[in-house]
């Protein structure tokens, strides 16, 4: 029997993990919602796929999201580069174990925002897609699925805010308007060492992001 008709055997919610889990762009253009603050009629918009506009130049993202240890992205207008972050975030939680993902932004009450649109996702995904998730628990600055013993966390910009943890992925959101971005990137090094991944993302503006994308930083 071959793997297309054993998978064809198994229950849909079976099948469905395996697909998600082995597919990161298969689940985000499916399966995650985003919020538009602007748009007071329709807030509540699908994540766009393939056939959007937007939806090579976000393929091409997402994946190079998934694969690459050190990425740097520039964000553009409406191009929503932080829910892609978020929708990457959320799938390596709930798909594989052991997983920590931090997101870090200039303030903790902004890197709370980044979890909470990570669980924004989880709870709009739809049930005929997933009909089975792991159980979440959420409380400020952490989303936890403790069946696979994964978590997602947001910390504030600083050195010293990473030391207590060891990541499995980070994403840094506009990593350019923080005060101390070049320290908290030296501190992301043991993750990187370790064989995690980072993904560093900004509005672009002058100072650290600026010389980290033009290749034009100090030794």
């Amino acid at each position: 029997m071959n793997n297309s008709s054993s998978l064809d055997e198994l229950p849909l919610s079976a099948r469905s993990i395996l697909d998600y889990r082995g597919n990161c762009w298969k689940f985000m253009s499916e399966c995650v919602w985003t919020q538009d603050q602007v748009d007071k009629s329709n807030p509540v918009k699908k994540y766009p796929d393939d056939d959007s506009p937007k939806g090579p130049y976000l393929k091409y993202m997402v994946n190079k999201m998934v694969i690459e240890q050190l990425l740097a992205v520039v964000k553009n207008r409406r191009m929503i580069q932080t829910w892609s972050m978020c929708g990457v975030g959320i799938w390596d939680a709930m798909f594989f174990e052991g997983r920590k993902i931090a997101f870090i932004s200039k303030k903790e009450e902004d890197s709370d925002e980044l979890v909470r649109r990570c669980e924004f996702i989880y709870d709009n995904i739809p049930k005929e897609l997933l009909p089975v998730k792991p159980e979440k628990k959420y409380k400020f600055c952490h989303l936890e699925f403790p069946e696979l013993k994964s978590e997602i966390i947001g910390v504030a910009q600083g050195p010293d805010q990473l030391r207590q943890h060891t990541c499995s992925r980070i994403f840094a959101d506009e990593i350019g308007f923080w005060e101390k971005a070049r320290s908290t990137f030296v501190a992301m090094k043991p993750t990187l060492d370790g064989g995690g991944q980072v993904c560093l993302c900004s509005t672009r503006f002058p100072g650290f992001f600026k010389q980290l994308i033009e290749d034009s930083l100090d030794s």
